[in-house]
């Protein structure tokens, strides 16, 4: 890519992030001349991508103009697959949300659950009555993506292999298409949108499954096959029950919503266990929900505070292991019975000091993610615009997050 190029991009992302912004904070920030930022300006401006602000304040001769990033400039078609939802909804530039669908999967898989996409799709499309402002139309899935390719090449839980998304959107609506894994996905969102800019980064995320995103040196690592980031799949405790996957004893199993679900329904119904978590459900065993359990272990009730010692203890094997193996500047968890759960972090962080080698634990904390919600759609924008916008690829001006 040719210098003026890069200096576009750098602007460009500049504004978007800091502005508004004078010619001149833009020709110091990305080391140009003022002379080169005035032209880069101007080509933004045609573009339509920035905009005037106003004036700024003077220290001394004439007030310096101020420019700004215009979000609605574009839009973009967000879609964010899990296997019981599919969610669609169109965002302007800065991830704020014009209008949403939801559907619900229920048992489909394979070929039927991609045709339901398609159809749910085309629906949606349907509300435009033109699309000459989208940017294109970005998708987020579980399981190991060839992203480049936009091929979906494994996921077991929807019985997907192999399958040529990109291509097949692409082909139905005539607009360009971008497929992407949910846990790097997620992992952009949190750098572009979030407070978690680091180069080297572990992200994690626990919920229906558990999944990761990696870091490295600012870029997604990916694996040689694409597969990288399978977390879940880490063995905590060998000889463990039997997972879907093949293995035995995996994280998965030990620390998503499912397992601690049925672990609070064994606990009650079995044991006769009285907990808080059973009280806000109102003894309504399919109305509990994970921010019934976090809340309980943050009010400190006893059976509540069990189940969150049992998943840092799975946590911590796996974490470590990754530590020691990756040196991460940070490792950033997520998910709904995962966010705000003060007493988990808490735990989880003294079970790592722990087992970790000095040097390692000392520089390195398992912090929340700062996106709470949006985080799936707002993952698919941060696919686009590394894209499209090149964010995220030389951002020379942005600091590196230290704590």
């Amino acid at each position: 890519m040719q210098l003026h190029e890069v200096n576009r991009i750098n602007a460009l992302n500049l504004i978007r992030l800091r502005g508004p912004l004078s010619k001149n904070m833009i020709a110091k920030q990305i080391q140009v001349s003022p002379t080169t930022a005035a032209t880069i300006l101007n080509k933004l401006i045609d573009e339509g991508y920035v905009q005037e602000e106003g004036v700024g304040h003077s220290t001394g001769g004439r007030k310096p103009v101020l420019y700004r990033f215009n979000p609605d400039k574009s839009f973009i078609i967000a879609l964010s697959l899990a296997n019981s939802s599919v969610r669609i909804a169109a965002l302007n530039l800065e991830g704020h949300v014009r209008s949403e669908q939801y559907g619900q999967v229920d048992s489909l898989r394979g070929e039927a659950y991609i045709d339901f996409v398609m159809k749910t799709l085309s629906e949606f499309i349907g509300r435009f009555e033109k699309l000459d402002e989208c940017l294109g139309i970005s998708i987020v899935v579980p399981g190991i993506v060839q992203a480049e390719r936009g091929i979906v090449s494994y996921n077991a839980k929807l019985d997907l292999y192999d399958v040529h998304l990109k291509q097949k959107v692409e082909a139905a609506f005539g607009l360009r298409t971008y497929v992407d894994n949910d846990m790097n996905a997620m992992m952009m969102a949190e750098k572009q949108f979030g407070t978690a800019r680091y180069k080297e980064m572990l992200f994690i995320s626990v919920g229906e499954g558990v999944g990761s995103g990696l870091s490295v040196n600012g870029s997604i690592y990916r694996g040689f096959s694409g597969s990288a980031g399978e977390i879940g799949h880490m063995s905590v405790l060998p000889g463990g029950p039997a997972c879907p996957c093949g293995n035995q004893g995996c994280l998965e199993n030990y620390v998503n919503w499912p397992a601690i679900y049925s672990r609070i329904l064994s606990a009650w119904l079995t044991q006769g266990v009285k907990t808080a978590i059973i009280e806000s459900a109102a003894g309504r065993p399919e109305a509990i929900k994970p921010t019934d359990f976090v809340e309980a272990a943050c009010a400190g009730d006893p059976f509540a505070l069990t189940v969150v010692e049992e998943m840092a203890e799975s946590l911590a094997v796996a974490i470590t292991n990754s530590l020691h193996l990756l040196n991460p500047q940070a490792v950033v968890l997520t998910g709904p019975h995962v966010q705000n759960n003060l007493p988990l972090f808490e735990r989880l962080n003294e079970k790592i000091n722990s087992r970790a080698l000095n040097p390692i634990a000392r520089h390195t904390k398992v912090k929340p993610a700062s996106l709470e919600t949006n985080k799936d759609i707002l993952g698919a924008l941060a696919v686009l615009l590394q894209y499209e916008m090149q964010v995220g690829k030389y951002e020379l001006f942005l600091p590196e997050a230290n704590d």
